[in-house]
């Protein structure tokens, strides 16, 4: 068992951005729509949620039979340790232990493809020679067909991309954040990483009847908009991240920021709740509020510390903020008065260096 894993389980999501037609702007000025679905009620991970596609690490992902498709394939060390070295801050799901089979920067990112192509068929590639850091979406294949057998373990992921002749893209699959389940949900929680791919178009989506309501591809500003309204509901991690983009309109910046940033590595997102006297407060890393050396294990000794004073005198009283207050389930207000994580989008889109992008 690796460690932290009585505590939560691994998973992996990918949030595809994908080009609009002829790149149009839509009426909010978006050139771009994101792919996210619906939960249906009887999934054992949250029912009924607006999710990118993901889940949870299956040891498929870690075989040593990669490396053999690999080596097959002809890609050499020196690409792979492209994906492999990664400076800066690392979640613990990124971190080698012993037993692991695969570089877990690797195995991990197979996890986010496999996830993506089980739940809504589709299957990201490397294009030999693509520079652009776009993924490609394979298609002209049995699709339905394949994406039964790999959900229901009658056939591996890697067989599809052996019998494909074609590669997992792991170098546009960029680390864009990860995610603890907070401690306040013991019984189901998760580390989630986070990945960014980008295509030049959407692709053909293929729902899996089990585990997907409805899926749509939607601009970062409806899919907030809709949240906020009620029409649908978007989980913590769904909504900061969709806050971060809706930030940049354009495509190709977002995809230049997310090969960039590789170096900055990834901060661990995991909020810590507070009870105020009119709404509760979720913390995250830089506020005054977050925890020294927290564990992700302990539980909040000071959740009600501060329930008789209003959110707004919490941020008052408080020199750095970083935090969401939740008024009701479909109402949030972010604050975020440093400067963003690892180089990365800020959430109330403080990004003026953006622009030399």
């Amino acid at each position: 068992m690796r460690r932290y894993g009585r505590h939560w389980r691994d998973s992996a999501s990918v949030i595809v951005l994908a080009r609009n037609t002829n790149n149009e702007l839509d009426r909010d000025g978006y050139n771009y729509k994101v792919l996210v679905f619906k939960r249906t009620e009887k999934t054992s991970s949250f029912p009924n949620h607006i999710v990118f596609p993901g889940g949870s690490f299956d040891p498929q992902d870690d075989g040593t039979d990669w490396m053999r498709l690999f080596s097959e394939q002809a890609i050499a060390p020196e690409k792979l340790r492209t994906v492999t070295t990664v400076t800066g801050p690392r979640p613990y799901i990124f971190r080698q232990m012993e037993g692991d089979k695969l570089d877990r920067n690797i195995s991990v990112r197979l996890c986010a493809l496999r996830e993506c192509f089980e739940e809504l068929g589709v299957l990201l590639v490397a294009t030999s020679g693509a520079e652009d850091g776009y993924s490609t979406a394979r298609t002209g294949f049995d699709v339905p067909g394949w994406q039964t057998d790999v959900h229901d373990g009658r056939k591996t992921f890697r067989e599809l991309y052996e019998q494909l002749q074609e590669t997992p893209d792991l170098w546009s699959l960029y680390e864009w954040s990860t995610w603890i389940t907070p401690t306040h949900f013991p019984r189901k929680r998760f580390e989630t990483a986070f990945f960014l791919a980008a295509l030049n178009e959407a692709c053909p989506v293929f729902p899996e009847k089990h585990e997907v309501q409805e899926y749509m591809w939607e601009s970062p500003h409806t899919l907030l908009s809709a949240h906020s309204e009620g029409n649908l509901w978007l989980a913590p991690p769904q909504a900061y991240e969709l806050h971060r983009l809706s930030h940049v309109r354009d495509i190709n910046v977002i995809v230049r920021l997310a090969k960039e940033r590789k170096r900055f590595g990834t901060t661990t997102f995991c909020p810590v709740g507070f009870n105020a006297a009119d709404g509760f407060i979720g913390v995250l890393p830089g506020d005054d509020l977050y925890p020294g050396q927290f564990d992700y294990i302990a539980d909040n000794e000071d959740t009600n510390r501060y329930e008789e004073l209003t959110m707004r005198q919490l941020a008052e009283r408080a020199r750095n903020l970083h935090r969401v207050e939740h008024t009701g389930l479909h109402s949030q207000t972010y604050l975020h008065n440093g400067p963003s994580v690892d180089g990365h989008l800020h959430v109330l889109g403080r990004n003026e260096w953006v622009s030399k992008l």
